[in-house]
C-alpha cells in the first residue's frame, strides 16, 4: 500500500473514532451537567484542566520522538519505554503531593481529593504510550481507533450508569481511571505482538529523542497555559461554577476541534515526516489540509454559533443560559484554532519545534495579561473576549512566524485555504440564522432546533454537492465509491 492510500485509510479510521469519541464525550458531559448541581460540574472540570498537564509531562515528547525518527533501534526504544514509566511514576507522586497545595491556589478544597485520584492514572499511562507510538508510526490506525473507542466507551458506561445514582464529581473521575486502564491494557497487548521491551537502559543512545521531547513538552506547557489559563483563573476569582459554565462552553466549541486534530496529527505527522525534505509538497499538502480541516469544522462552529440561545435550553436546562453569550464567542475561537492546528503536524515533521516554542511563549506574554485582567473586569464574558483577542492576533501571525520559515512564501494559498470552508458554509449560516431570526416564540424551541440544524446541514450537504471547487471534487472522489455515485458526483 502506497504513502498516500495508507494516509487516505488511516484518516478514514481516525475520523470513524474521533467522530465516536467526541460523540460519547458530549452525550456524557450533556449528561453530568443536567445530573450534577453546578459547583460538582465545575469541580470536575477543573481536576481534569489540571491533570492535564501533568499528562503532558508524563509523557515528555517520547511518543511523537519515535514517530519522528525515520530509523529507531531496539535499546533506544528499550530506554524511552522505562524512562516514560519513570517520568509517569515522578509526576504521580509530584501531583498526588500537591494536590493540597493546587486546591488552597485555586480556592477550591473539594478539588484536593479529585486530583489525588487521577494522579494515580500516571502510573498506569506509559505501559500503552509507546505501542501505541510505534502503531501510530507504521499508520496502523484502524487498531488504534477500535482501542481507544472501546477504552472511551467503557469510562463512558461506567460513568453514566454510576452518575445516576451518585451525581458527584468523582464518579466522572472514577469513569476517566476505567477508561485509563483498559486503554492502556489493549494497547499493551496488541503493542507486543510487535515490539517487547527488554530490561536494558542507555540514556545516551536517546539523547537526540530526549532533545526534540524537551522542545515539544515545553511547547505543550505553553500552550497548555494559552489553553487552560480561562478555566483556573476563574475558578479562583469566580468559583467551581463559573469555571464549570465556561467550561461547558469551551467543550462544545473549542474541544472538538480539538479532538478532531487528531486525526491530522497522527495521521500526517507521520506522513509528513516521510517527505519532509520536499518542501514543494509540503506546501501543497498542508494548504490543502487547512481547508480540509476548515470544511470539517467551519459548518458545525458557524451553525452552532447561529442556534445557541436554543441549544444551551434545550440541552442543558435554563440554569445554564449564562453561557450562551459565552458559547458564541468561542465558536469564533474555535475556528480559528482549527486552521491553526495542522501547524503542529507540519513544525513535528520538520523538528522545529523550537519555533513553535518561541512562538507559543510570545502569545503567553500576551494571553496571561488578557485573560487575567478579563476576568476581573467582565468575568466569565471577559475572559472569553480576551480569549477571542488573543486567538485573532494569533490566527495573523502563525503565518509570518510559523507557516513562511518552513513553506516559503505563500500568503495568498494561506488566505484562500481559509477563505474556501468560509465560503461553502455561508449557506449553512444564512439558513440557520434565518430561520432563528424568523421563528422565535412561533415554535418550541426544541422543535426550532431541530428545524434549525436539518436546514442548516441540507444546506451544507447541497453546497458541497453542487460545488466544483478541485478539493472538493477530490474529497467526493474519495468517499464516494461505487459507480453510481461516481456518476451522480460527474452529473453534479
Amino acid at each position: 500500500m502506497s504513502l498516500r492510500e495508507k494516509t487516505i485509510s488511516g484518516a478514514k479510521w481516525s475520523a470513524i473514532s474521533t467522530v465516536i469519541i467526541i460523540a460519547l464525550g458530549l452525550l456524557q458531559m450533556t449528561w453530568l451537567a443536567r445530573l450534577m448541581d453546578n459547583h460538582q460540574f465545575g469541580l470536575l472540570t477543573i481536576s481534569l484542566v489540571i491533570i492535564a498537564l501533568a499528562d503532558t509531562l508524563s509523557d515528555f515528547g517520547i511518543a511523537n520522538s519515535i514517530i519522528q525518527r525515520k530509523e529507531i533501534s531496539h535499546l533506544e526504544l528499550t530506554t524511552l519505554y522505562w524512562l516514560n514509566v519513570g517520568l509517569g511514576v515522578l509526576v504521580c507522586v509530584v501531583v498526588f503531593s500537591l494536590s493540597g497545595v493546587i486546591a488552597a491556589l485555586l480556592h477550591n478544597p473539594d478539588l484536593a481529593p479529585l486530583i489525588k485520584t487521577l494522579a494515580f492514572a500516571f502510573v498506569v499511562i506509559p505501559h500503552g504510550q509507546q505501542f501505541r507510538a510505534l502503531m501510530q508510526k507504521e499508520l496502523e490506525f484502524n487498531k488504534i481507533g477500535m482501542i481507544e473507542t472501546l477504552a472511551v466507551l467503557s469510562g463512558f458506561t461506567f460513568t453514566v450508569i454510576s452518575a445516576h445514582y451518585w451525581p458527584v464529581a468523582m464518579t466522572a473521575i472514577i469513569g476517566y481511571l476505567v477508561n485509563t486502564v483498559v486503554r492502556t491494557a489493549l494497547f499493551g497487548f496488541a503493542g507486543r505482538k510487535i515490539y517487547r521491551p527488554g530490561l536494558h537502559f542507555s540514556l545516551p543512545s536517546v539523547a537526540s529523542n530526549l532533545k526534540f521531547g524537551a522542545w515539544l513538552t515545553a511547547d505543550s506547557v505553553v500552550n497548555y497555559i494559552n489553553t487552560n489559563l480561562s478555566t483556573l483563573v476563574l475558578a479562583r476569582i469566580l468559583g467551581a461554577g463559573a469555571a464549570g459554565g465556561f467550561n461547558l462552553a469551551y467543550n462544545l466549541a473549542v474541544v472538538p476541534p480539538a479532538k478532531l486534530n487528531p486525526i491530522i496529527t497522527r495521521v500526517l505527522f507521520p506522513a509528513f515526516a516521510k517527505i519532509q525534505d520536499d518542501t514543494e509538497k509540503l506546501r501543497v499538502n498542508y494548504y490543502k489540509l487547512i481547508s480540509m480541516v476548515g470544511i470539517i469544522n467551519f459548518p458545525a462552529l458557524l451553525g452552532l454559533l447561529v442556534v445557541a440561545d436554543s441549544f444551551v435550553r434545550v440541552v442543558f436546562g435554563e440554569r445554564w443560559l449564562f453561557i450562551t453569550p459565552v458559547l458564541q464567542l468561542l465558536c469564533i475561537v474555535g475556528l480559528l484554532r482549527a486552521i491553526g492546528n495542522p501547524i503542529g503536524s507540519l513544525l513535528m515533521a520538520k523538528a522545529r519545534m523550537d519555533i513553535s516554542f518561541k512562538f507559543n511563549l510570545f502569545k503567553t506574554v500576551l494571553f496571561v495579561p488578557a485573560i487575567v485582567v478579563g476576568g476581573h473586569m467582565g468575568g466569565v464574558l471577559g475572559v472569553t473576549i480576551g480569549f477571542l483577542s488573543v486567538q485573532i492576533i494569533n490566527t495573523v501571525l502563525t503565518y509570518f512566524v510559523l507557516i513562511k520559515p518552513i513553506l516559503g512564501p505563500s500568503y495568498r494559498d494561506y488566505i484562500y485555504s481559509i477563505w474556501l470552508p468560509f465560503r461553502l458554509s455561508l449557506p449553512t449560516v444564512l439558513v440557520s440564522g434565518g430561520l432563528g431570526y424568523f421563528l422565535p416564540g412561533q415554535l418550541p424551541f426544541a422543535a426550532l432546533l431541530i428545524l434549525q440544524v436539518v436546514a442548516g446541514v441540507a444546506a451544507f450537504a447541497l453546497t458541497l454537492l453542487f460545488s466544483r471547487e478541485p478539493l472538493v471534487l477530490e474529497i467526493k472522489r474519495q468517499l464516494c465509491r461505487s459507480d453510481k455515485l461516481k456518476a451522480l458526483l460527474r452529473v453534479s
